[in-house]
């Protein structure tokens, strides 16, 4: 804790305050994604004093020093942080200690609105605020121009066709756990896309969109292997697995496709036997 008191003695606040508070509130925050949106919504709809700089994504804003600096935090005894198909931050002794004095140099007024912001959306379902946080503060005041069915079908055949690539690259490799799930993380992706036929724009726009950036991923992973793809079971795919994830639950979400976790799901119920 000294170096978090400046030279007139008063206690300031480090960079990662916030996400230190939101854990130590909630006590649990499962997956990088719920816990930058609720940085990102504190900073923006409460006017917490929040250092970290959020940019568009596919998720939405997102920050990515924010799930390093948790992890970080985790390495210092703040935090637990392990991983189920989903970054899992929990607090500890240490970090509720911690949290506390930091919380002494907070204003009333803010730890009110942070409160209010984290009653308000941290019962949210992972899929509705994506939704909130990109439909309301990706576009204030004006909504985007839905795409016309054209430019959505050309956008899914693009997707397909890298998909494709992608399947052909890494089913010629030794099957392994990075392997395994790749393919099938892109086959049931390639399958969402044949099935959706949403009639709500915003739900059919977030769910392309989301697939669209997952296979983007992907592909630069696939570059950054060049030559040697047989490389892929010595990655970490923590990433793609949460990102895989937030997919799976808008399709159920949005009654496309159910989710690979569901306990007994047989996909191959929904696979049309032709093409």
């Amino acid at each position: 804790m000294n170096n978090m008191v400046d030279k007139s003695g008063r206690l300031r606040l480090p960079k990662y305050w916030p996400i230190l508070y939101v854990v130590y509130r909630l006590r649990r925050v499962y997956n990088s994604f719920d816990l930058q949106k609720y940085l990102y919504l504190a900073k923006v709809d409460g006017n917490a004093p929040i250092e970290y700089v959020f940019v568009d994504d596919y998720c939405g804003p997102r920050c990515a020093s924010i799930k390093q600096d948790a992890i970080s935090l985790g390495v210092r005894g703040y935090l637990k942080v392990s991983f189920e198909n989903g970054w899992v931050f929990e607090i500890t002794e240490e970090g509720a200690r911690v949290a506390k004095e930091l919380m002494n140099s907070l204003p009333v007024e803010v730890q009110n609105a942070f409160d209010h912001i984290l009653e308000e959306y941290s019962s949210l379902p992972v899929v509705k605020l994506r939704d909130y946080v990109y439909d309301a503060h990706q576009y204030p005041g004006v909504k985007p121009r839905p795409r016309a069915e054209t430019e959505y079908e050309e956008l899914k055949k693009q997707i397909k066709s890298e998909i494709n690539l992608l399947l052909h690259d890494f089913s010629g490799i030794e099957s392994n756990a990075n392997t395994l799930f790749l393919l099938g993380s892109l086959d049931y992706c390639k399958l969402v896309l044949k099935r959706e036929k949403l009639v709500d724009s915003f739900q059919k726009d977030n769910l392309i969109t989301l697939i669209d950036g997952y296979v983007k991923k992907v592909m630069l992973l696939r570059e950054l292997l060049g030559n040697n793809p047989e490389l892929v079971g010595e990655v970490c795919l923590n990433d793609l697995k949460e990102d895989f994830e937030l997919i799976q639950e808008a399709s159920e979400e949005y009654k496309v496709l159910p989710a690979l976790y569901e306990e007994g799901i047989d996909l191959s119920v929904f696979v049309d036997v032709e093409e």
